[in-house]
């Protein structure tokens, strides 16, 4: 049995969600209740999809067309894990989020002010220590934090579970947030932490982008080249005040996203490309496969038609599409 993360007693718990359901709203596109998730992980090798025991049948065929056995035993959605949370953890975590979950309905403020969520500045703080640690310990979120900083949060997190008040560590911590406004229901959002940027840590999640830093204020850091307005953001720390978050455009999410976006087509295809000259090597075709070779292999997985959307970008339609150029390369 694992040890509980947090506090390190037994981990008794399965289906820990590292993130709460209400910040997947849209990010997972079937977000009417539990068990209903479905979203797509964007990697620089193997970008997947995945979809809960509960998604709608008619939704997946549209997808990925026929659903048969094997997709669904193969299908596990990523950032619900077990037995990484003993029970009470788990249920103090439940309560940090319910408690956050009532500022949700506070979207529609002026933009470029700085508005109180109504969240108490101590447990804003310490649910988002929260969120941040949580991806940290995931196999699955991609990233992990620097371990002296993840473990500066698991120590605040279990000795506020433990005594239900915070003595040590907590005034280290600070942050700002900024929160598009008025977001369309159906609009593509995200759930990452930029690799790129180490203490202060750069959370985007739906329409919320999250500065954290320990020992420092916190500084502004481009989002794959696309600058934020951090400066106008208060910082929020331990204080006797309401948390405090920055009104920004839906058009300035949006911005963000196409960075994101734009950054990891990039790195796939930089990827894709390096793996079509591994191969042709193994071949004794040369040193490198002829940039054209290549170019119609990554327009041909992104323009296929024939292969449903949620496998487009599989390692199996990747391979037919690199031997399929391959035979003609040899064709000739």
């Amino acid at each position: 049995m694992n040890n509980c993360k947090i506090c390190n007693s037994t981990a008794d718990k399965t289906g820990s969600h590292i993130i709460p359901h209400f910040l997947l709203k849209r990010i997972d596109s079937e977000h009417k209740g539990r068990d209903k998730e479905m979203g797509f992980v964007i990697s620089e090798r193997n970008p997947s999809s995945y979809f809960g025991r509960a998604t709608n049948l008619e939704t997946l065929e549209k997808i990925y067309g026929e659903i048969d056995d094997d997709r669904i035993a193969n299908n596990s959605i990523p950032l619900v894990e077990d037995y990484i949370f003993c029970s009470r953890c788990e249920a103090k975590l439940a309560v940090l989020e319910n408690n956050y979950s009532s500022s949700i309905s506070k979207n529609n403020q002026s933009v470029g002010i700085n508005y109180s969520s109504g969240i108490n500045s101590e447990q804003a703080l310490l649910f988002w220590i929260s969120i941040f640690f949580r991806l940290s310990i995931s196999k699955n979120s991609g990233v992990s934090l620097l371990p002296e900083d993840e473990d500066t949060l698991r120590k605040i997190l279990n000795e506020y579970f433990s005594k239900n008040q915070i003595i040590s560590d907590l005034d280290k911590v600070k942050y700002k947030i900024l929160r598009a406004q008025n977001v369309p229901e159906k609009a593509s959002t995200l759930l990452h932490i930029n690799p790129e940027s180490q203490n202060p840590y750069l959370l985007v999640v739906d329409e919320f982008i999250v500065y954290l830093s320990l020992n420092t204020d916190v500084e502004n850091m481009d989002f794959y080249g696309f600058k934020l307005p951090v400066g106008e953001a208060e910082q929020n720390s331990n204080a006797e005040t309401d948390e405090k978050i920055l009104a920004i455009t839906t058009d300035t999410l949006l911005k963000l996203n196409g960075s994101f976006h734009a950054k990891a087509a990039e790195s796939y295809r930089v990827n894709l490309f390096f793996e079509c000259d591994q191969i042709f090597q193994r071949m004794n075709f040369g040193d490198k496969m002829p940039d054209s070779m290549k170019e119609e292999i990554f327009k041909a997985l992104a323009n296929d038609e024939k292969v449903s959307f949620g496998d487009k970008f599989s390692t199996k339609h990747r391979a037919e599409n690199i031997f399929k150029v391959l035979q003609q390369y040899l064709k000739k």
